[in-house]
């Protein structure tokens, strides 16, 4: 796959239909494709911080569908699948914090750990039925290096950055072919993976990036994007293995 053109961290607008959904799921990178003589802007999200509580058709064990509208992508799944926790009001809070104060944090080097401290208190008298420690780790991964990465045109990780990490320079899109070899294990446990029947295998997928570039070091696996493009449905399979 030689794609175009490669976007990190495109704008939440650029990408959902419904823009509220950029609480559950955080743009990474989109990129351009070409399938069956037809162009498409694939995204691919990352929902490091959220655990996937519940089963519902396009959205189980960190497997998820959508419907793809010119360009955007419009849920099919549940939200229920997250649990009944607060995200939205722990979402609002954290961007209102960042925004104050992303210029302090990245110019001092704040790590992950000294910015929960910070803004634990709060976080403790907001949240309902919400592990609020593990999204803000992965909030404030993201945050952190996007913007740096606006500010700099510079793609780093949040622990390179701010521990002094070493430097990961591998393409950070998977190709192709690398992703459908990486999703054999899936494929050979579908069932056991996925409770409804999506009509999917391998060659449905256009490629693939490690989740932890973009936003934990903790949360690992690899978001895989499959595309069906007579019914112009993207899949994207967040894959621990």
């Amino acid at each position: 796959m030689n794609p175009k053109k490669i976007t990190l961290y495109p704008k939440a607008s650029d990408v959902f239909v419904d823009v509220r959904l950029a609480c559950y799921f955080r743009p990474l990178l989109s990129f351009t494709d070409v399938v069956e003589g037809t162009e498409y802007i694939l995204h691919v999200l990352g929902t490091d911080g959220l655990f996937c509580e519940e089963e519902y058709l396009n959205a189980e064990n960190n497997f998820w569908g959508f419907r793809y509208i010119d360009g955007k992508y419009d849920f099919l799944g549940d939200l229920r699948t997250f649990g009944d926790g607060n995200v939205q009001d722990i979402y609002a809070f954290l961007q209102a914090d960042f925004a104050k104060n992303k210029n302090y944090y990245m110019e001092n080097k704040i790590t992950v750990n000294t910015y929960k401290m910070g803004i634990q208190d709060g976080l403790n008298q907001l949240a309902k039925n919400f592990d609020v420690d593990y999204y803000a780790d992965a909030f404030y991964s993201y945050e952190f290096t996007k913007y740096h990465y606006k500010c700099t045109g510079e793609f780093r990780h949040i622990t390179e950055l701010t521990e002094g990490w070493g430097h990961d320079d591998t393409e950070v899109l998977i190709g192709r072919e690398e992703a459908q070899e990486m999703s054999e294990e899936f494929f050979m446990n579908l069932k056991w993976n996925v409770t409804h029947d999506y009509g999917i295998d391998e060659s449905l997928i256009r490629g693939a990036t490690e989740r932890y570039r973009f936003m934990s070091i903790i949360g690992g696996g690899t978001v895989f994007i499959l595309l069906k493009p007579k019914e112009q449905t993207v899949y994207l399979l967040e894959y621990f293995s």
